[in-house]
């Protein structure tokens, strides 16, 4: 038995390594929804009712109020937010709004927690994705307190490319201001590393960033005095 959804679980990355019954166990209970560039798919303190896992397109998370807004993460097709809240039943800690037109597929929140205390696969690969998600936060803390700025803005550059090797051409995640606060740091000090960069071998043409040699860029990256 197939189900017209379960071919959108399997591009989103916690869900596609699934047996075939688990695939059709979250089928039977999930949604999709378009949504449109700017606009938000949920705000800071609402009740998790939905898991997120994006099909196409993708959203920035950030927390505060409008004006002053700090971004904590750009995710996008094959991703998925944010598991923890649902799991748990509590306020999202954050806000999710787009950051193109796009499609996402919705798991309520609590058939997810029922199909998790029923199916072993499932929870495995929830709690594959919970560890993973954790090592990126402890990533993220680690470059704000120990990396320069330069560092910071380089290796961001570089997990956005495809791969690992040759020349790559990138497309920034959101606006630079919001790259910049994800970064943590200012707009004007991203504008500035970008143009340290071009040293590098790194130019950029509006969101567009271009990198000559990325083996070239990595080696730079830890040559930079701490």
């Amino acid at each position: 038995m197939s189900h017209p959804r379960i071919s959108y679980l399997k591009k989103v990355d916690v869900f596609a390594p699934l047996p075939e019954q688990s695939l059709l166990r979250l089928a039977e209970v999930a949604g999709l929804q378009r949504f449109s560039n700017h606009s938000y798919l949920f705000r800071e303190g609402e009740e998790p009712d939905f898991v997120y896992g994006f099909v196409e397109g993708g959203v920035v998370l950030v927390g505060g109020a409008d004006g002053h807004e700090a971004v904590i993460e750009f995710f996008g097709p094959g991703e998925s937010v944010l598991l923890p809240a649902a799991l748990l039943g509590l306020p999202y800690l954050v806000s999710a709004r787009a950051t193109s037109d796009g499609q996402a597929l919705l798991i309520p929140a609590n058939k997810l927690r029922k199909l998790i205390d029923e199916d072993a696969a499932l929870a495995a690969q929830c709690a594959r994705m919970l560890s993973r998600h954790w090592r990126v936060l402890i990533t993220q803390l680690k470059e704000i307190k120990t990396q320069s700025a330069l560092e910071r803005v380089a290796r961001f550059l570089m997990s956005q490319a495809a791969k690992t090797k040759g020349a790559a051409t990138i497309v920034l995640p959101g606006m630079k201001k919001e790259v910049a606060t994800r970064l943590g740091i200012t707009p004007e000090t991203l504008s500035r590393t970008l143009k340290k960069l071009k040293g590098y071998g790194v130019g950029s043409d509006a969101d567009s960033i271009h990198i000559m040699s990325l083996e070239r860029l990595a080696a730079a990256v830890k040559a930079v005095p701490a």
